[in-house]
């Protein structure tokens, strides 16, 4: 009965590896007209294949993948131990795969239900570098076997091993252990000690969260970890590895980067890695040429600094170390093409990218969305009178809210135009409860304004975060008369071969008829000509624009977002703590003292030489003169005047009237079919 049964057993594991084989042989010749050819030397793996990234100028901004292959016998033994102790411990045994680490690793991975262990050989890793498609299925699982059993073959322990020490990616651009020792030790690979060896073998795993320049003492037991592995394969004795913890590691100072383009590089490789995956990346041998324009770049990072020093000259209890922050966007008006992406002062210092980030409050740079809702759902123009005056709202479950202007001065009655150059607060306040927040979210998404927005009457006032790319690229619609052109970041990749692999063909889509948008952008051109932002004028800057300043409670935040025909530019000035910033009168920094002769210094220079460009003014749109405290057309009684641009249906009394009244009841705006694709808010 027993030996039945423990033939039952025999037989039945003879039809397993039978069934084994057949598998492996039918994959083999299933996938080996698809297996790239080896070369003969495997250096050349290390040679090839790198990505260039171009800026839109011509500039080369990075390389990534490059890589400095040294041979084996100049690594240090001290490194190949540890990387074999931390990644492949029977890579001297097996023949390309290790069963029992896969079986160990699929077992923990089952057991804490998430992937903790890879089960990869150092052979199996090396062979992905043979794969330019990069496909991330099971079929691409088993052509890395494959390959990783033809490597076994073919080559030496020690050649795969030198091929996979020049290979891998040791975090902040090093790749290949010559690079890395440079890196963190400004040394030889040859020259590295125990302890400097298990420190670099621990970051292949996870370079970011082991970077020894950012995470110290998790890269150090990342390296005590792998010492004792070293230990207890027998690579190295406990004595070694007490020996190698109480050594300096002397680990150098990282090498400061402060090129102001890393903002921009580092928002798209993260794009690039998401789309296409790290691999490919990395080493597909891609040319990726970007819409990022080094020298307009330049004159932003110039003009931020040095208008960012005088204003820091005059903050009052200024504390040491603790700089003001900028966050700046320019955007082609004609393409939507990101010209400018500046993160921060220093790249450096800090690589929190503010140009991206949405968590700043645009105070009153949000205004224009709600006076756009009241012109096109309630029948408002810019002529039409509007009370300025102290208020309270009842808001359930809260406290009275009474909102009120800069200064706490109020104007009484006054056209809409009037009320956006002198942007209060009282007027957008009115405009939003009457047309509701929920009418003017809508109205902001189709201008591309993605972030999430409160719908609360507050939302009149900026009180919901956003990026100064999402504003630049807003403001970009207006100043197009209503063409929404998504914003983008590349223009093309090629492929290793040259082939195009992506193209960019920008169309903008027509969101509002041009008529529907020129009287807003009149009313924003009025800002800089007479209103919160007229030193923009003032510092000589002459070529037609539109915008609007922002400033939020307590001087945290200070925006300018304005355009000209041909860019689009959204500036944010502030502490990364929301610390206010009040100088030395104690005075706020708003966004005309802060944030606007940034933008003023740095369009001069973007359109230094170019001709003074026109919006053009579409059809059906007339300009009145109009009285700014009646809202008639103005006669010599008028105390102050203005002209204001309107739809050529609408009609202004003149003061003689007796009754004026102003049509509100609500109309749909002149939105395309393509307002279809515009997700809800």
């Amino acid at each position: 009965m027993i030996r039945n049964w423990i033939e039952r057993i025999v037989f039945s594991f003879y039809i397993l590896i039978l069934l084994i084989v057949f598998v492996g042989l039918s994959s083999y010749f299933m996938f080996s007209r698809d297996l790239p050819q080896l070369p003969n030397d495997l250096r050349k793996i290390n040679l090839s294949l790198s990505t260039e990234i171009y800026s839109a100028d011509g500039e080369r901004l990075k390389v990534l993948g490059q890589r400095y292959p040294v041979p084996l016998e100049d690594i240090s033994k001290n490194f190949t131990n540890a990387i074999i102790a931390a990644e492949d411990a029977s890579f001297y045994k097996h023949k390309g795969l290790d069963h029992l680490a896969l079986i160990r690793a699929f077992y923990m991975n089952v057991r804490e239900r998430k992937i903790l262990q890879g089960g990869s050989t150092i052979t199996q890793q090396l062979s992905k570098n043979l794969f330019f498609s990069f496909e991330r299925n099971w079929v691409r699982k088993v052509k890395e076997l494959l390959i990783a059993f033809q490597l076994e073959a073919t080559f030496t322990k020690e050649k795969i091993l030198e091929a996979y020490c020049n290979q891998i990616y040791f975090g902040n651009g090093a790749y290949g252990v010559e690079e890395a020792a440079q890196t963190y030790f400004r040394k030889r690979a040859k020259e590295l000690s125990i302890l400097q060896g298990a420190l670099l073998a621990g970051l292949p795993n996870s370079p970011n969260n082991t970077n020894p320049f950012k995470n110290y003492e998790r890269s150090m037991l990342r390296a005590e970890y792998i010492l004792s592995r070293m230990v207890k394969e027998r690579l190295i004795s406990l004595e070694d590895k007490n020996e190698a913890l109480s050594s300096p590691l002397e680990l150098i100072r990282p090498r400061e980067d402060d090129n102001p383009n890393r903002y921009f590089f580092n928002y798209i490789l993260a794009k690039l890695e998401n789309k296409y995956g790290k691999e490919f990346v990395h080493f597909g041998g891609l040319k990726v040429f970007t819409t990022l324009d080094t020298r307009l770049q330049a004159f932003a990072h110039k003009s931020a600094l040095s208008h960012l020093d005088v204003l820091e000259s005059k903050i009052a209890h200024k504390i040491k170390e603790k700089h003001l922050q900028v966050g700046m966007v320019s955007i082609e008006n004609q393409s939507g093409a990101v010209r400018v992406m500046l993160g921060g002062r220093s790249y450096s210092d800090s690589q929190f990218n503010r140009a991206a980030s949405n968590n700043r409050l645009p105070g009153s740079s949000f205004k224009p969305f709600v006076y756009l809702t009241a012109m096109e759902r309630n029948g408002y123009n810019p002529a039409s009178i509007i009370r300025d005056e102290p208020i309270s709202i009842e808001i359930s479950g809260t406290n009275t809210w009474e909102p009120k202007n800069f200064g706490d001065k109020y104007m009484g009655d006054i056209i809409l135009k009037k009320a956006m150059m002198k942007s209060l607060n009282v007027v957008s306040v009115k405009l939003i409860q009457e047309v509701t927040p929920e009418k003017v979210i809508k109205i902001a998404r189709q201008f591309g304004v993605t972030s999430r927005l409160g719908k609360n009457l507050s939302l009149a006032l900026g009180t919901s975060g956003v990026s100064p790319l999402e504003m630049a690229s807003a403001y970009s619609t207006i100043a197009n008369l209503g063409v929404y052109n998504e914003p983008y970041f590349i223009e093309r990749i090629e492929d290793f071969k040259g082939s195009p692999l992506y193209e960019n063909f920008y169309h903008g889509v027509q969101n509002y008829a041009p008529k529907s948008i020129y009287p807003l952008l009149n009313m924003m051109q009025g800002v800089v000509d007479g209103g919160t932002a007229r030193i923009i004028r003032k510092m000589g800057f002459k070529h037609p624009a539109g915008g609007k300043t922002g400033t939020t409670n307590n001087f945290k935040d200070s925006w300018f977002n304005g355009f000209t025909k041909t860019f689009s530019t959204s500036v944010w000035v502030g502490y990364d703590d929301n610390e206010p910033m009040v100088d030395q009168a104690e005075n706020g920094l708003t966004g005309a003292s802060a944030a606007a002769p940034i933008w003023a210094f740095y369009m001069q220079k973007a359109l230094q030489g170019k001709n003074l460009i026109n919006f053009p003014i579409p059809e059906g749109i007339k300009f009145e003169k109009v009285d700014v405290n009646t809202g008639t057309l103005a006669d010599n009684q008028s105390t102050e005047t203005m002209n204001v641009a309107v739809k050529e249906e609408t009609v202004i009394l003149p003061r003689a009237t007796e009754s004026i009244s102003i049509d509100k009841e609500p109309v749909e705006p002149s939105i395309t079919s393509e307002l279809t694709n515009v997700p809800n808010p």
